[in-house]
């Protein structure tokens, strides 16, 4: 079965490793950077309304701007109450509907009366203001537009002071306008009710539905469904079954609507005249500033800085339309299903298509985390939910990164073992160069200039044939061991084992500085002859030839390189230095020396001088050769 493969359970411990770190740097995440996270989720959303917000002209809510232009005609502000007064009789005039004013008259000024008469005639929304957690705490003004509520029920907030309208001016309805300032400063909610001394005061956008549509009671509502908000607010009045709110009583503020969607005239306009005929009629008016002298500015999803206006008229007209967006009680368990759903298919992927490279893990995460952003956008625009995406995102992202560093260490430690096991039957070089290369049934060799040393054991096919497996094994593995250590000590490589027999190749590439390599390979045959008496069973068991040790060593050019298909490959060294080192161990017992030297080789010794044997016609070649003896006797002077 799949799960009892050694890889597949290696690549399950390794994905079980990535998952638990992308849990411990999520948890981490959302515990030290938990605010960053949210702000993310946020400054997303912002991106989403900019790319979706329509530019449709919205005409069922006019704005009547208080702007520069208009403090250049009429004066600084404040205004005289009197102007006041007559900039509410024009809006009657030009066909305005309900009036609502994103604005508090606080103190008490000359042409009070005149103001308190046309506005008991209009009747519009008016603004209060309250203080929440931060800033003095002032109560100035009388409060007014309480909801008939015996309490103020949880979730609400407690005010720490206000700023009201003076007691001599009457209004159809009061909201608060206080806004709810995110760590970054921007107004992504609003509280939908704000409490002080155990009364609830709405704000400025559910007191004009109320008031423009002679809504009845307002009732707070728990969530109950699945895709249900934790709270509503719910009346006769308003339509499409009430306004979602959060868990902590806000409104979040739909930035559906371009401001250039909204038709804004100048209030110097509309007291001089100047409003085309008809261009208002039985629109809503807002009554607002956007001059930069009062204050009013706050940052949007649209610019750095906007009216604090555009907060109820994003309100009023998701309110009208009953789009007003919210987080749904499934909102939680959603991210969570989300996050799951992308480490099994993260899972799918990593254990069941192992020819896909390993990169492809962070990749895949980023082609998620799109999704997921995506489904938010479209939950955000066309069901006004706020789903978020950023935590399950970044748990799939953590666990991907994981994951293809894991793998990528797991794969440098497979290839390294395989390496060391290569460099064990084929030369170190040899090994490290087939590693960096792909399989091919080409030949890829090259003439080098070399010394080889054959070192075969004499009898020991009859030792095998006589003695134990165990034993003759044991013998050879000393024997093999020994030879690996003398000659990479000195600097040459083990070509091969062959039978009984050690191959050792020196070439240039491979000496180290110092002696030449010819040097070097008569030095390792001398100690390898003394190291390996010791190991060699003296004396032979009975009715055996006793065990020797023959050497033969030459020097030349010969081809060197990797022959046979791409399945299949060997490494050797082929050409007439091989053929002659071969020979001339089989010399050794005919002669009864155990190391003899060709002539390539003793041609470049001078120290120890070597004893010459005489010239012979060798197997398998057609010219003689000049052998030579390494001198026993003489003392080492090799080293």
């Amino acid at each position: 079965m799949a799960q009892d493969n050694p890889w597949w359970q290696a690549r399950r411990g390794v994905f079980g490793l990535a998952l638990l770190l992308a849990l411990l740097l999520t948890a981490g995440a959302a515990r030290f950077a938990g605010d960053a996270l949210t702000r993310l989720d946020e400054l997303s959303t912002d991106l989403a309304w900019r790319m979706t917000a329509s530019r449709q002209d919205e005409r069922r809510l006019i704005i009547i701007d208080i702007d520069e232009r208009s403090l250049q005609e009429i004066g600084p502000w404040p205004w005289p109450r009197e102007v006041m007064a007559r900039l509410s009789r024009r809006i009657v005039e030009i066909g305005g509907g309900q009036q609502i004013f994103d604005l508090v008259f606080v103190e008490s000024r000359r042409g009070d009366t005149a103001l308190e008469q046309t506005l008991t005639a209009t009747r519009p929304v008016l603004a209060q203001v309250f203080a929440l957690e931060q800033g003095e705490a002032p109560r100035r003004g009388q409060l007014a537009g309480a909801l008939d509520w015996s309490a103020c029920p949880a979730p609400f907030q407690e005010a720490r002071g206000y700023l009201a309208n003076i007691g001599e001016l009457r209004a159809g309805a009061v909201g608060h306008i206080t806004p709810r300032i995110a760590a970054d400063g921007a107004v992504r909610s609003q509280p939908a009710v704000i409490c002080f001394e155990n009364r609830a005061y709405p704000a400025l956008a559910i007191a004009g539905i109320l008031n423009g549509t002679a809504g009845g009671q307002l009732e707070l509502q728990q969530g109950t469904g699945w895709l249900a908000p934790p709270w509503r607010l719910a009346s006769a009045g308003i339509p499409y079954g009430g306004i979602p709110l959060d868990a902590l009583g806000d409104m979040r503020v739909p930035w559906r609507l371009h401001p250039d969607s909204f038709v804004s005239l100048a209030a110097a306009d509309v007291l001089a005249g100047r409003v085309p005929a008809g261009l208002s009629k039985n629109a809503w008016v807002l009554v607002g500033s956007t001059a930069f002298g009062l204050n009013d500015s706050i940052p949007t999803p649209f610019g750095g800085t906007a009216a604090g206006l555009q907060v109820h008229a994003e309100l009023i007209t998701a309110m009208l339309d009953g789009r007003v967006p919210y987080t749904p009680r499934l909102a939680t368990g959603y991210r969570a299903g989300m996050a799951i759903l992308g480490l099994l298919l993260l899972a799918a992927w990593y254990l069941r298509s192992p020819a896909l490279p390993i990169y492809m893990a962070p990749l895949g995460a980023l082609a998620w985390t799109a999704a997921l952003y995506a489904l938010h956008v479209a939950a955000l625009t066309g069901k006004s939910l706020w789903l978020g995406w950023v935590s399950p995102a970044l748990l799939v992202l953590l666990a991907s990164m994981a994951l293809a560093t894991l793998e990528h260490a797991r794969s440098r430690f497979e290839r390294n073992r395989l390496y060391a096991h290569l460099s064990s039957y084929l030369p170190a070089p040899v090994a490290a160069s087939l590693a960096l290369q792909p399989p091919s049934s080409a030949i890829k060799a090259q003439w080098q200039n070399i010394s080889v040393m054959f070192a075969d054991i004499r009898n020991f096919s009859a030792y095998c044939e006589a003695r134990p497996p165990e034993e003759a094994a044991a013998v050879l593995h000393a024997f093999f061991s020994t030879a690996t250590q003398i000659v990479e000590a000195e600097g040459g490589l083990i070509d091969a084992f062959q039978g009984d027999a050690v191959i050792a190749v020196w070439s240039d590439e491979a000496a180290a500085a110092g002696d030449a390599h010819p040097a070097r390979a008569l030095r390792a045959a001398a100690a390898l002859l003394a190291a390996v008496r010791p190991i060699l069973p003296d004396p032979a068991p009975a009715g055996l030839e006793p065990l020797a040790l023959g050497i033969g060593i030459e020097t030349g050019p010969a081809m060197v390189g990797s022959f046979g298909l791409a399945r299949r490959r060997t490494h050797m060294a082929l050409g007439r230095t091989v053929t002659i080192a071969s020979r001339l161990v089989g010399m050794t017992a005919e002669l009864a020396h155990p190391i003899l030297v060709g002539e390539g080789l003793a041609a470049q010794i001078t120290d120890p001088p070597l004893d010459s044997m005489g010239v012979f016609l060798l197997e398998g070649l057609r010219t003689p050769h000049h052998i030579y003896g390494y001198p026993l006797a003489a003392p080492d002077r090799t080293h």
